[in-house]
């Protein structure tokens, strides 16, 4: 047999070979899914939450009940049971199941109903410095005049204070899932920062230094001077005779600040009879000034004057809030830098438009 025949031979085995292959192939198939289906009828069936499936198998192993007397043990078998499933068995995945869970307002502690901005006139200034010119003395002749007589001379000194335009700024840093992950977290950032900015503003705007920095209405404001010399002063008399001194310098007292905690002592002022001075529930006013509550005061000052006539807010850039994700190292851990900040000015015009005191040591004083 010669090599020719030898190839020819091997050809044919080999083309039975294929054919007895395509054959086979179907057939294993077949046998496979009856394997397949066979396993699954000797699986016990159960039903109900895992932990019931579970229940369903120990009452079906029977030596777990004799196992006190026998003392032989056996086989829990907790096949067709999927114990690594997080969900419970019998439900199904559905659409909703991949939606993103809904969220609640973002919640957190309320601010102030009243900032201090909201007493004040405002304005807004493209220039870093705000230049008031002033009259910083003054010389009055004005007076009748005989006739042919010499008309008496009068004269003013002016002068000009600057005041600086300041900043209240912050930031904060947080990942960019939150961003996607809570819808509500956009607002949160617009609401509660800003207010938390204008919290800080309210301290500023009330007990700034000026040494750079704001100079707030309680430093600028004029000292509270006692007027009553009695010795039965209340916190009523005190603001009543610090609104009279904003009115001697004729200026018209529309607003007196407190510390909540202050206001109420004085709602709870009695006559000598026991029976409050005071309405319940009713506004405060004294001498024309309204009586405004605010944490922002210290406990134990007060505020009162013409804040329509005695000062002005000016803005150079309003709050905002601005977010970066290029600072330093943020972008590889995406993160995201959120600055809040504003710049303003707090001109005070006249320093009498204002008193400014405290209640115990006006109280002493009245008391002497």
């Amino acid at each position: 047999m010669n090599q020719i025949e030898i190839d020819a031979i091997q050809q044919e085995a080999d083309k039975l070979t294929k054919k007895f292959k395509d054959q086979i192939e179907p057939l294993q198939k077949q046998v496979d899914a009856l394997d397949i289906q066979v396993q699954k009828n000797q699986s016990p069936s159960f039903s109900g939450s895992k932990q019931a499936q579970i229940e369903q198998v120990i009452k079906k192993a029977d030596w777990i009940t004799r196992y006190k007397e026998t003392k032989r043990g056996g086989v829990i078998d907790l096949k067709g049971i999927d114990l690594m499933s997080t969900k419970e068995a019998g439900t199904v995945t559905r659409v909703t199941d991949t939606i993103q869970p809904g969220f609640t307002d973002f919640k957190y502690v309320p601010g102030r109903k009243l900032h201090i901005r909201d007493l004040l006139p405002q304005g807004t200034t493209t220039s870093s410095t705000i230049w008031m010119p002033y009259e910083a003395s003054i010389t009055n002749g004005i007076a009748r005049v005989a006739e042919s007589a010499l008309k008496p001379a009068s004269d003013f000194t002016p002068a000009v204070v600057k005041w600086t335009i300041e900043k209240i700024a912050t930031w904060i840093k947080f990942s960019e899932e939150i961003l996607e992950d809570m819808p509500q977290f956009t607002s949160y950032l617009t609401t509660r920062w800003i207010e938390l900015l204008k919290q800080v503003e309210d301290n500023k705007l009330l007990y700034g230094s000026g040494n750079s920095d704001i100079k707030g209405l309680t430093v600028s404001a004029a000292a509270y001077v006692d007027a009553l010399a009695s010795a039965a002063v209340d916190r009523w008399m005190v603001l009543d005779a610090a609104t009279t001194q904003v009115q001697v310098a004729n200026y018209t007292p529309n607003f007196i600040l407190m510390h909540p905690t202050d206001v109420m002592k004085l709602r709870q002022t009695r006559a000598t009879t026991y029976e409050y001075i005071i309405q319940p529930g009713a506004p405060i006013m004294i001498n024309g000034a309204v009586v405004i509550p605010t944490s922002a005061m210290v406990v134990g000052d007060f505020l009162t004057g013409d804040f329509a006539m005695g000062a002005q807010l000016w803005d150079r850039k309003a709050a905002n809030i601005t977010l970066y994700d290029q600072n330093e190292d943020d972008a590889k851990y995406n993160r995201v830098l959120a600055v809040i900040e504003e710049r303003l000015a707090l001109v005070t015009y006249q320093a009498s438009a204002f008193c400014f005191g405290n209640f115990d040591a006006a109280l002493a004083v009245g008391s002497a």
